[in-house]
């Protein structure tokens, strides 16, 4: 019975749209001058993904990212790019690959009933979850702050968002070289100038 079951069990699931633009990319030269093009835009929300975090920040929790920006950037290079790449990809596979697929797909499943524009609530749905998941994973970063728990939600769940639309519409090498580009920017340029 259990195998199966298995034989049924398909990852990512159908239904909800998901491919691996890089992928893709390697298979047609169209698709590929596509992702070269596309990479920028990526790369450019990723930057204004953390100028907006860092703007709320100082908007709404008086800048107390700042020390802790400034701390990361008295780490050695080697550590903070592995830090960069580390939680870039690692973060990705985990809030957007499994936690908003995961999301997505028991939403699918469970709105399927309703009709067939099910899709694209079940995908919003997923970006909230893991957009909170997300900002909840950040509540360490600074947990002697004021408000940790609104801080971390607030700015990392903008991050989530962005992240997670960005997973649902350009594939997960969007999300990771989005995230990735919003961490160098942090770490090494806001770092730099705090």
């Amino acid at each position: 019975m259990p195998a199966r079951v298995l034989s049924k069990f398909r990852w990512p699931p159908r239904g909800l749209g998901l491919g691996t633009p890089l992928n893709s990319a390697l298979a047609t030269q169209d698709l590929r001058h596509f992702f070269v093009r596309s990479l920028w835009l990526y790369l450019l929300a990723g930057v204004a993904t953390a100028s907006t975090m860092m703007g709320l920040d100082l908007l709404l929790f008086s800048g107390v990212s700042q020390e802790h920006v400034r701390a990361l950037g008295a780490q050695p290079v080697l550590v903070r790019c592995l830090i960069v790449v580390y939680s870039a990809v690692t973060e990705e596979l985990t809030f957007r690959l499994i936690v908003a697929t995961l999301v997505a797909w028991i939403a699918l499943l469970a709105l399927s009933r309703l009709g067939p524009s099910s899709q694209s609530p079940a995908i919003w749905l997923s970006i909230l979850v893991s957009a909170l998941l997300f900002g909840l994973a950040h509540v360490g970063n600074l947990p002697n702050v004021p408000h940790p728990y609104l801080r971390a939600i607030t700015l990392n769940g903008v991050a989530g968002i962005v992240l997670g639309w960005l997973y649902w519409k350009r594939g997960l090498e969007a999300a990771i070289a989005a995230h990735l580009a919003a961490d160098v920017f942090i770490y090494f340029g806001v770092a730099s100038i705090l």
